[in-house]
């Protein structure tokens, strides 16, 4: 081959290779370039998603914010309570956050001082270690207990920072609750102005609370329990039975003092039948509100029964001027659903007396001879 073709050929070699150089070059800047665009773009979108879910709410505002976590709170409820308080951005990544920790089950109630500064796992760190500003008291409201009673197991038993006179204090402002709990409307004016209006109404149950909460808010906790438990069905029975709300109360807590839970319908049944022949209770029970003393139906004195009140039933006809202790839902059920066997209207029952105090059951009669029968019969007991 000729030296001008052979020189021909390795031109167009050379050029053949620079042409497939350049194209490669090419092709790596639009890869680099693209590249770069989606990285730059999934910065963007990350730091978009940091800002808008995860970022602090306020990197240079330390401002300790109290956080309440009631016992039993499941993580979307502690989500909403730190989005309210305006602590997180964007609840769905909290919950996020901590199905990453794999410690759910482990955040412990209690209060907590957090601030906007923080991090989501800041927060995170302080639910899960449990650095608790006041911690959570289990208290229990027994059944039968008045609010003289409650407010001395709440600040004897239980320690919680207030005062008993604190306490029956906020107990008598009606007024500052019946906006919240409108079933408080059905409470007589007469009462409004006593002592105690809410007595009765402070639901018995076991609650978590907080050692710094008020006397409000320890009020607010059972009055709403009351309102989950006296059902729209009670309501209604209420009213086919003719009785208020207040009236089913009323009588259910004389009941709940008078006799044990097995009996209630029983002794429903006695007094509504006296109530409906115009026949005073006689419920020593009320005698015991009255005089704020341990009277029972064994020591019962006669001047004991003279003492001058609206809650004494031995002197007046009717029910007590209102509820004299906390009842139990069984109790307002046995008011609404006494026993049918004892309200015979040829032949109901009456009279109940005391049998052996261990047991605390009763005997029952329709008469008054029966009745002191009885009476005789376990008096021996009563010692």
């Amino acid at each position: 081959m000729p030296d001008s073709e052979i020189g021909k050929d390795k031109g167009t070699i050379k050029l053949q290779k620079d042409k497939a150089l350049k194209k490669v070059l090419r092709q790596t800047l639009i890869f680099l370039t693209s590249l770069s665009i989606v990285l730059a773009t999934f910065a963007l979108v990350a730091y978009g998603a940091y800002a808008r879910f995860f970022k602090p709410m306020n990197p240079k505002d330390p401002t300790k914010i109290s956080v309440e976590v009631p016992m039993g709170t499941s993580i979307n409820g502690i989500a909403e309570i730190l989005h309210k308080k305006g602590l997180i951005r964007n609840e769905g990544a909290f919950k996020l956050m901590v199905d990453f920790s794999d410690q759910t089950n482990e955040m412990q109630a209690g209060k907590y001082e957090l601030s906007k500064s923080m991090t989501l796992q800041d927060m995170i760190n302080e639910l899960l270690n449990g650095r608790i500003s006041v911690s959570s008291i289990k208290i229990t409201i027994r059944e039968g207990d008045d609010i003289r009673k409650i407010a001395s197991r709440l600040v004897n038993d239980y320690k919680l920072g207030f005062t008993e006179e604190d306490f029956m204090k906020e107990a008598k402002n009606v007024d500052h609750y019946v906006a919240d709990y409108p079933f408080l409307r059905d409470i007589p004016e007469a009462r409004k102005k006593g002592e105690f209006p809410l007595e009765g109404y402070l639901f018995p149950n076991t609650y978590y609370v907080f050692a710094d909460d008020s006397p409000e808010k320890i009020i607010r906790i059972l009055l709403g329990q009351f309102d989950k438990t006296f059902t729209q069905e009670m309501q209604e029975k209420a009213q086919e039975e003719n009785f208020t709300m207040d009236q089913v109360v009323t009588l259910a807590s004389v009941i709940q003092n008078e006799g044990i839970d097995e009996e209630f319908t029983k002794i429903s049944a006695v007094f509504q039948n006296r109530l409906r022949i115009k026949m005073k209770l006689e419920s020593c029970a009320t005698i015991n509100y009255v005089l704020d003393k341990d009277v029972k139906q064994t020591n019962l004195t006669t001047e004991d029964t003279r003492v001058d009140s609206p809650y004494n039933t031995y002197r007046n006809a009717g029910l007590p001027l209102g509820p004299i202790s906390s009842p139990g839902k069984s109790a307002m059920e046995a008011v609404l659903n006494p026993y049918a066997g004892y309200m015979d209207e040829k032949k109901p029952m009456l009279y109940f007396v005391l049998m052996d105090p261990q047991e605390g059951l009763h005997a029952f009669n329709s008469t008054y001879e029966g009745h002191k029968r009885d009476k005789e019969k376990y008096q021996a007991l009563w010692n």
